[in-house]
């Protein structure tokens, strides 16, 4: 009954996360959203909270994202959102202008910063370059765990692995969904632990079956 009601909420989970995911689709990071890039050389070293404050000041609130570039670590790289970019132009002046002021340099705009429109990058160029990978690895496996475990139901083996490597990572996407936790640089490392950690798991209960019916058969 406890097992039952606990696969009745993994696959209430996955259902509400499916429909989510095919309707309004998975929230993404600023990175992989529809952004603005701006490069700004300033001359002079800063901190990132500074450049931060400042690009609010002037685009408004929203997700922003400022790292350091160079060698020397005195320009840096901005990510907005594309809706805060309306009148860019004249928002890239008073940017310019209040780095300026602060730093005590006089940066002119065609020299010191560009802007770059970024498309959103799709969920399937992130994945892409994963997907072969582990479907060989998944092939590997599952044909090593039926040639192994096969005195102890080869098909069920096989059953089993590849559902459980289905409904957990389904899962975990369906959670990312729900939740609209934004797919980042972190989520696909955390998938492949979750896919590693399935099988691990997995193993370690069929070796221990394994074992047993080994030790029965000796007995007979």
């Amino acid at each position: 009954m406890k097992n039952k009601v606990i696969y009745g909420i993994i696959l209430a989970i996955i259902i509400v996360g499916t429909i989510i995911i095919a309707t309004i689709g998975l929230k993404v990071d600023l990175t992989y959203s529809k952004n603005v890039r701006i490069d700004i050389y300033i001359g002079k070293t800063f901190e990132n909270k500074e450049i931060k404050q400042i690009v609010k000041e002037v685009f408004g609130e929203g997700r922003v994202i400022v790292q350091k570039v160079e060698l020397y670590e005195d320009m840096a790289s901005v990510l907005i959102e594309e809706k805060n970019a309306e009148n860019i132009d004249e928002k890239i002046e008073t940017l310019n202008s209040k780095i300026n002021e602060k730093y005590g340099v006089e940066n002119k705009v065609e020299d010191a910063i560009e802007v770059t429109h970024q498309p959103k990058i799709r969920l399937y160029t992130i994945l892409s370059p994963y997907i072969i990978p582990i479907a060989i690895s998944t092939a590997i496996v599952l044909v090593y765990v039926v040639i192994r475990y096969r005195k102890i139901g080869a098909l069920k083996t096989f059953i089993a692995y590849l559902v459980s490597i289905l409904l957990s990572e389904a899962l975990y996407l369906s959670v990312l969904a729900i939740c609209r936790i934004p797919i980042n640089r972190l989520v696909i490392p955390i998938g492949l632990l979750i896919y590693i950690l399935v099988i691990t798991v997995l193993t370690v209960i069929k070796e221990k079956k394994y074992n047993s019916y080994v030790v029965e058969e000796k007995k007979k």
